[in-house]
């Protein structure tokens, strides 16, 4: 980070830091776009297996994704004291802290999520395609979750691209084994759209293999002596679980509303459930670019009110807030024009391309929504306010989205649209108290 003088030298700077975030959450949600995308193509039975599936499975993954996160600041203060030692430690009781969140969710997967697909009175062919699903997705929860920690390790290294890289590595290894799994090619059983839950699974083996070897030969790493084992150690992870269940319930409780909804479209037609699925899906891939503008604002903003330059502040807030409509206009235009083409992305059914259009029209409101409210968040967090926005962001969304959807569903004739509207009124209202709380904690820093 470098202070800035100009409008031009702030753009530079900006860019900078967003592109490489942008590359990295286009690669995050890369495994579950190439699932919905192919698992389409193969049959839209399945597409809504699947989707039932993930609606389960994405709110308990978050969640312990979430947790491990918060080894990035423990050891950003470590490094900060000098104390390497303890860098090593953390990395094993966050090591052991993966291992117990992989059995928990296990338990989750098949004590809670199995029966709860079987009270959702789900056409059988659909329930067997998630329940598959989540049996092989589950083969490749300890990867995903270690390889969670060790990107956590080498972002707060400031080894970035690096994690940048290696989830590159996940479309392809994706792509092959998802291919290879639903087709059953070279001598494969053949798995429709649950394959895609296993060939998820060993990308994450493979790409954590990779890992490990990188761990080994990079010399950055190397100082730390990592294959130094460590033992479990109940008060650092009492503390690691502290920090880090905060911002696991934070991330949990914005994924679990939109997989809810997901489980509300239970009650229409498969093929209803499956143009929900397609549509959210690419809603959310575009989701990519204002939530990167919300991931690069605190690293700017931060700097800046460290150094109570309060006016490169606003200056980064304006920048933030305009690129996020400048991309915003962008993916309206794109969706409004071709929202057919996209909707053959996965399958080619008439039917379902009518219905997955339709879907992607609301898609438009959520491109304006999320423009609206992301960097507003991500603004704050360059203040440090993180309480207050996860409550409103709490409130708005199951306050709000749920009664209006409820209402709309059984007022009108728009059936499983009233949830998607229900969905962008409750990020609006939650943009609307943000902006105020924004306004409030700018006026409050500008005075000290």
């Amino acid at each position: 980070m470098y202070q800035t003088a100009t409008w031009r030298e702030k753009i530079r700077l900006f860019i900078q830091i967003f592109v490489p975030i942008l590359i990295y959450q286009f690669a995050n949600f890369s495994a579950s776009f190439i699932d919905t995308m192919m698992t389409g193509q193969y049959s839209t039975v399945d597409l809504a297996g699947v989707s039932m599936a993930t609606s389960l499975w994405n709110p308990f993954f978050a969640l312990s994704t979430g947790i491990v996160s918060a080894l990035v600041p423990i050891i950003g203060q470590h490094l900060g004291s000098g104390a390497k030692e303890s860098i090593r430690k953390e990395l094993h009781q966050f090591i052991y802290l993966a291992l117990g969140l992989a059995l928990i969710l296990l338990l989750l997967v098949f004590g809670g999520a199995v029966p709860i697909l079987g009270m959702l009175h789900l056409e059988k062919a659909v329930f067997q395609v998630a329940e598959r699903y989540l049996f092989y997705i589950s083969i490749g929860i300890f990867p995903l979750l270690l390889f969670s920690v060790f990107r956590s390790f080498f972002d707060s290294l400031g080894l970035t691209r690096l994690s940048m890289y290696l989830m590159l590595l996940i479309v392809p290894f994706n792509s092959f084994f998802n291919y290879l799994l639903i087709y059953g090619r070279w001598g494969l059983p053949r798995l429709g759209g649950a394959g895609t839950g296993l060939g998820t699974a060993l990308s994450y083996w493979a790409v954590l293999l990779i890992v490990l070897m990188v761990m080994y030969r990079h010399p950055k790493i190397k100082e730390y002596q990592i294959w130094k084992i460590s033992a479990l150690d109940w008060s650092f992870i009492k503390e690691d679980l502290r920090i880090g269940l905060p911002i696991g319930l934070q991330i949990f409780a914005e994924v679990a509303i939109f997989a809810v909804v997901g489980l509300y479209m239970s009650k229409f037609s498969s093929q209803v459930i499956a143009s929900h699925q397609a549509a959210m899906n690419f809603a959310t891939l575009l989701y990519a670019f204002p939530l990167s503008i919300s991931s690069a604002l605190p690293i700017v903003i931060s700097y800046e009110i460290g150094a109570k330059r309060y006016q490169d502040v606003r200056a980064y807030s304006r920048l933030g807030r305009l690129s996020a409509f400048g991309f915003a206009s962008l993916t309206l235009s794109f969706l409004y024009f071709f929202r057919p083409m996209v909707a053959t992305l996965y399958g080619h059914d008439p039917a379902f391309i009518g219905l997955t259009s339709q879907f992607l029209t609301y898609a438009l409101f959520f491109q304006l929504a999320d423009a609206f409210t992301a960097p507003i968040q991500g603004i704050l967090r360059g203040y440090k306010d993180t309480t207050i926005p996860f409550i409103i962001g709490l409130v708005s969304y199951w306050s709000m989205t749920f009664p209006i959807a409820f209402l709309l569903d059984s007022r009108t004739s728009l059936g499983p649209f009233a949830y998607w509207i229900g969905l962008v009124v409750g990020i609006f209202i939650c943009g609307i108290c943000l902006n105020l709380r924004l306004r409030s904690i700018a006026k409050r820093a500008e005075k000290d």
